[in-house]
């Protein structure tokens, strides 16, 4: 558990070295699909807690607009 929570501090700060010793790490698939759950799960959480003057689970899809990259639809 600790290589994996190390794993993720060091990929927040972008380590290079980091991302070699995962690319070498044939067991490393296994980490990577629980950062994915990991962030789903917050991301869900986080949408829960704006409640329904949000639009709730409705809002919870992401739209290329809420991210400013094709301006507004």
């Amino acid at each position: 558990m600790g290589q994996f929570v190390d794993r993720m501090i060091r990929a927040a700060q972008l380590d290079e070295n980091l991302y070699e010793e995962v690319e070498a790490d044939k067991g490393a698939m296994k980490q990577a699909i629980g950062v994915v759950v990991l962030s789903s799960l917050a991301a869900g959480i986080g949408t829960m807690s704006q409640g329904e003057e949000s639009g709730g689970w409705r809002s919870a899809r992401w739209r290329p607009s809420s991210a400013g990259i094709f301006g507004p639809f």
